[in-house]
């Protein structure tokens, strides 16, 4: 995976929704820690640099305060949730009691294919050419890893927290990545999840996963006791009122 950082990208030639590509290339840049922990910025800069004008901005930061990524306030400006220790703690203890659930439900009524699926999750996530790419496709895998038993309220509720902790340890944990778990390593680890869901035994993808994102917990808070945020990009404080 490359490692390259790029600022937020223009929208206006790509044929979809002005509010929904807004939202996600926002989001994209949150959750790779573009737009950095704590950073103040203002609706002016961000619609010229996007392309478009401050609607489809506002909608979008308004989806994304719900979502526990940044705070507004009334003049037009808005910050980036900072990095907090207790709000990753809630995102996991949530987590934990959903997610090894959902997996050990969904054990026995997978298919084959299903579990084909799974498995090509894995390769290809691990072989991504990108960051982002390798992010979603860990996304499907962890969202694979929960159906079928996973209804649409589960995901509702768990979608936000995975774009929370994706934040956390995308922008604490990947910086240190070589010095304490390589990919090779993360790849090794999600195939003990593969092979957990490959037993159809609800007790062991439960065990397992509940391991795992508590390990993923324990590292990451105790990564953030070691970095500062990264330092933001000149122009996210551009057009700052007077």
């Amino acid at each position: 995976m490359s490692s390259a950082k790029t600022s937020v990208r223009s929208v206006v030639s790509r044929k979809v929704s002005a509010v929904d590509l807004v939202l996600h290339e926002i989001r994209r840049a949150i959750l790779s820690g573009e737009l950095s922990p704590g950073q103040p910025f203002t609706v002016p800069a961000l619609t010229e640099r996007l392309g478009v004008s401050h609607v489809p901005v506002r909608e979008a930061l308004r989806t994304l305060e719900a979502q526990g990524l940044v705070t507004l306030s009334p003049s037009r400006s808005a910050v980036v949730a900072p990095l907090d220790p207790d709000d990753l703690r809630n995102i996991f203890r949530i987590r934990l009691r959903l997610e090894p659930e959902l997996a050990a439900h969904s054990a026995t009524l997978r298919s084959d294919k299903d579990l084909d699926e799974l498995g090509e999750l894995v390769r290809e996530t691990f072989s991504a050419k990108s960051e982002d790419t390798h992010w979603e496709l860990h996304r499907r895998f962890h969202t694979a890893l929960i159906s079928p038993a996973a209804n649409e309220w589960d995901l509702r509720v768990l979608e936000p927290l995975w774009d929370a902790a994706e934040r956390y340890i995308r922008i604490v944990f990947e910086p240190f990545e070589a010095a304490h778990v390589t990919v090779e390593q993360r790849e090794r680890i999600h195939n003990t999840l593969l092979i957990a869901a490959q037993s159809r035994d609800p007790e062991q993808i439960r065990d397992q996963l509940h391991e795992h994102l508590e390990k993923n917990l324990a590292t990451t808070l105790k990564l953030m006791e070691s970095i500062a945020p990264p330092n933001a990009s000149a122009w996210f404080t551009q057009h700052e009122p007077a």
